[in-house]
């Protein structure tokens, strides 16, 4: 029984250190490049991998940080602030440049905004931007085609950008989408130590994820952009 007692609290534990805070944020922390965060999810695996390989592609080509999330709702703040919140608390774009991008789609609300930053106003004004969106984004997600809007709209802003975006250096290096996160690697010894202990060394219950995706790069937003119903 004491040791019944003992693994739960090693496991609850466990669950607080990976989650630090998660039922805290109003707005989700998100990874290169793109977060399907509806539930149920509304893109397959092999979708989000092409979408991610399609931002990838215009991050070593212009340097811009293109991020796609989708989730069910944005209340309590609402579409426009969940994503000027979203997009400052996860820094979408290089330092000094503030060229990062973010799609966002309200699955339950019907809505989608996106969010440009700074750097990128010149080039993405809410004009083009409201464009774009209407054009290529809106009318496959009225239909619930969620990888052919955010395909297509990806893809008409990745044009966009390669005819009238100068990066001023920094193209052809390709990011990395992965690092070794060491904080899972301390919690995991520190869990393999405690779990020897309980079992007296015969079970391991738990091997920590010690590779995270990648975070952005540290932009702001321009406060710009377009949302639209769908």
């Amino acid at each position: 029984m004491g040791s019944r007692v003992h693994l739960s609290v090693v496991l609850a534990l466990i669950a607080m250190c990976a989650l630090p805070g998660a039922g805290a944020q109003e707005v989700p922390e998100i990874s290169l490049y793109v977060n399907d965060l509806a539930s149920p999810g509304v893109l397959l695996e092999d979708e989000e991998d092409a979408l991610t390989w399609l931002c990838l592609e215009i991050d070593t080509n212009t340097t811009v940080e293109v991020a796609i999330v989708t989730v069910n709702t944005t209340q309590p703040l609402g579409i426009d602030l969940y994503a000027v919140e979203t997009f400052e608390q996860n820094a979408i774009g290089k330092v000094g440049k503030d060229n990062g991008l973010l799609i966002l789609v309200s699955v339950d609300e019907r809505q989608w905004r996106i969010e440009v930053g700074y750097g990128l106003e010149g080039v993405l004004n809410d004009a083009k931007v409201g464009r774009l969106g209407d054009e290529f984004l809106g009318p496959p997600l009225a239909s619930e085609d969620y990888f052919g809007g955010l395909r297509d709209v990806t893809d008409a802003i990745y044009t966009e950008l390669r005819n009238n975006y100068d990066p001023g250096g920094g193209t052809g290096q390709t990011p990395d989408l992965w690092y070794l996160d060491w904080r899972f690697i301390a919690i995991g010894i520190g869990i393999t130590v405690g779990l020897g202990i309980i079992t007296r060394g015969r079970i391991f219950l738990f091997i920590p994820i010690v590779f995270r995706r990648a975070g952005f790069g540290g932009g702001r937003s321009g406060g710009g952009g377009a949302k639209r119903r769908f």
